[in-house]
């Protein structure tokens, strides 16, 4: 799959000792790349250099650098500095433009980055171009996520096969706007520019922004889309398919970072529908995926409907009104229009939130109009990693 992709991994030695934490992935000249980075008003060197460069690169193959165990973030000047050199090095050993050169970093925030050894790692990744397989990629990309996060998929338009591997990593500081933790998704459909973008962010806003572990937004959040071969295609009549079958990929990809959150035991799926807008439903959802009580209910196993209520509450919605309230838990009305459900028992509700994936569903209205936020329950496990995350 993908020839036209070459990857070197290697191990800078630093963090994870010998484990691998340093890669290159080549693409080749005719590849095309779309690109969405955080919001965060704080933003790493590295991200700040994509934003730079994202739409200057020239007929040359195109680079993506990532390195895992420093985030190269609150560096000032002095990162941004040592993430170019380590962008001319390689810009000379691979003998072309900087500017087709994106970096990313991921890790520890506001620690310089070891350059020398960097350096060296880089260059050895640069030796093995085409030696390493897309696991190997997405191990390096790891800092304390428990697994690696590989989605592949192959279908059909009209009678031409099409490809599409995504990787990502993240596992805690997520919640993401424009973008998640670090995400590379790679297809050899041939798309046009503009088409490319849009499809990136209306994916993006419906998986990977649709996700929260627990509320902070990292400084290096980074999402690529990139094809192997740039055309204007009339894609209109398959707008659907292809469509569809990209965001099974960016939603296999989003749930595998809700299910491995830091200290994660449960994926929670909320779904809110009937007010008039997606950004209103959507606050709403969010606001239940990243309230503490309704996290460690479900890591309890405790079917607490009223802190579910009481944070869709808190979102501050004019809309909301409870008497047009209906809350599921998995196929079971706990409430309608605002009342208790008669046939809702305590006993159903455990049954449901003893399950590995926990399904909420909060009507508002009549609208059709629905959001879905995946989240992670909120276990002593996400304490203990954070509190020792530096030493």
């Amino acid at each position: 799959m993908f020839k036209d992709i070459k990857i070197g991994c290697s191990s800078s030695m630093t963090k994870y000792g010998k484990r691998l934490d340093t890669t290159i992935v080549k693409l080749n000249k005719e590849a095309l790349w779309s690109g969405l980075f955080t919001s965060n008003k704080f933003k790493s060197a590295p991200v700040e250099i994509c934003l730079s460069k994202i739409d200057k690169s020239v007929s040359q193959p195109k680079v993506l650098m990532i390195n895992a165990g420093n985030a190269n973030a609150a560096t000032g000047l002095q990162g941004k500095k040592d993430a170019e050199k380590l962008i001319e090095e390689i810009a000379s050993v691979l003998k072309i433009s900087k500017d087709n050169i994106l970096p990313f970093s991921t890790g520890v925030v506001g620690e310089l980055l070891n350059i020398n050894k960097l350096s060296k790692a880089f260059k050895k990744c640069a030796d093995k171009l085409g030696n390493n397989t897309w696991q190997d990629f997405a191990k390096a990309i790891m800092t304390t996520d428990t697994c690696h996060k590989v989605v592949k998929k192959q279908f059909l338009l009209g009678k031409q096969k099409i490809n599409v591997i995504g990787i990502a990593k993240g596992v805690g500081m997520i919640e993401p706007n424009m973008a998640t933790t670090l995400s590379f998704i790679f297809t050899d459909l041939k798309i046009s520019k503009m088409q490319l973008r849009k499809l990136h962010k209306d994916i993006c806003d419906q998986t990977f922004n649709a996700i929260s572990i627990d509320g902070d937004q990292s400084p290096s959040d980074s999402s690529i889309f990139a094809t192997t071969s740039e055309k204007n295609s009339d894609l209109k009549k398959y707008h659907k398919k292809i469509k569809s079958n990209f965001t099974e990929v960016f939603k296999e990809l989003a749930e595998k970072l809700v299910l491995d959150g830091e200290g994660a035991t449960k994926l929670i799926k909320i779904k809110v529908s009937g007010l008039s807008s997606y950004k209103s439903l959507k606050k709403v959802a969010l606001k239940v995926a990243n309230s503490p009580l309704v996290k460690t209910a479900a890591y309890g196993e405790d079917p607490n409907w009223g802190r579910i209520i009481t944070a869709a509450g808190n979102a501050g919605e004019k809309e909301f009104d409870m008497k047009n309230l209906t809350l599921k838990i998995g196929n079971h009305s706990v409430l309608v229009n605002g009342k208790l459900n008669p046939k809702y028992s305590e006993s159903k509700g455990k049954k449901e939130f003893r399950k590995k994936i926990i399904n909420i569903e909060i009507i508002l209205g009549k609208s059709k109009n629905s959001a879905v936020v995946l989240t992670s329950d909120l276990s002593p496990d996400y304490i203990s990693i954070n509190s020792d995350y530096r030493s």
